[in-house]
């Protein structure tokens, strides 16, 4: 699909959430993504607004998305535009959160009694299925295909991505110093495919810092502005300008 991405214009407000905004464009099929500058901490509901989240959140989405495409992982991620705005393919999200996790932590550990950092002899892939009414209940595939939210071969479609995902986003923040505790994934289709959606960026993954040992969704948690701000910002820069030699991605499409 060809699509000179400068020429879409925002159009009207489709979807206001916790960290972002989505704008439908002049193109049905393109919409912008616009993130805030809240902060939610993992597991809290008390958010903190934190200047110049938004901008980086951008340019780690966007720089993610981009890595994942060189592994032939399909995103929606089309490009960037403005320097304010993610230009994304619209899907027809499947309803459901995607948890990876390759270490015990928060509500995990507590409800199987396991040590905070205890690595899993294998990841977990759990379905939370996206319904706040109902409290984002665990789901398995059984309950998607009895609701008529997904079939077989989605399903396996996002498993695969998933298990991918995960062991290329480990080696990427290991290069970084950073363990790849957990993280939330969410998923589109358009066209009979299954595309990566929704952002990948500090709100999404849990990181502990192998320098140091600090746990980065704690220091979120309670603390001031400008503490966060620059957390943000160091992360930031280890992401897209990491010290090893790694990969060389343009940013700009």
């Amino acid at each position: 699909m060809e699509v000179n991405i400068k020429k879409l214009e925002k159009a009207q407000l489709f979807h206001d959430g916790k960290t972002k905004k989505l704008y439908t464009t002049n193109h049905p099929e393109f919409l912008f993504v616009e993130f805030k500058n809240e902060v939610f901490p993992m597991e809290g509901k008390k958010s903190t607004k934190v200047r110049g989240k938004s901008a980086i959140n951008l340019e780690v989405a966007s720089y993610i998305f981009q890595f994942l495409d060189s592994y032939h992982i399909p995103t929606h991620f089309m490009g960037k535009v403005g320097g304010k705005y993610m230009v994304v393919r619209r899907l027809e999200m499947v309803p459901i959160h995607v948890i990876i996790r390759n270490a015990a932590a928060g509500s995990f550990s507590k409800s199987f009694r396991m040590e905070d950092g205890q690595i899993l002899p294998a990841p977990i892939i759990e379905f939370y299925f996206k319904n706040a009414k109902l409290g984002y209940p665990m789901v398995n595939e059984y309950h998607l295909y009895a609701f008529g939210s997904s079939n077989q071969d989605e399903i396996r479609n996002i498993q695969r991505y998933s298990a991918k995902i995960n062991a290329v986003m480990k080696n990427f923040f290991e290069r970084r110093n950073f363990q790849l505790i957990d993280f939330k994934l969410e998923f589109g289709r358009s066209g009979g495919k299954i595309y990566v959606a929704d952002e990948i960026t500090l709100d999404t993954c849990r990181l502990w810092d192998q320098t140091d040992d600090r746990h980065l969704e704690k220091i979120t948690a309670g603390k001031k502005e400008t503490e966060i701000s620059k957390l943000y910002a160091e992360i930031r820069q280890r992401i897209l300008h990491p010290r090893t030699k790694d990969e060389k991605l343009n940013l700009v499409r």
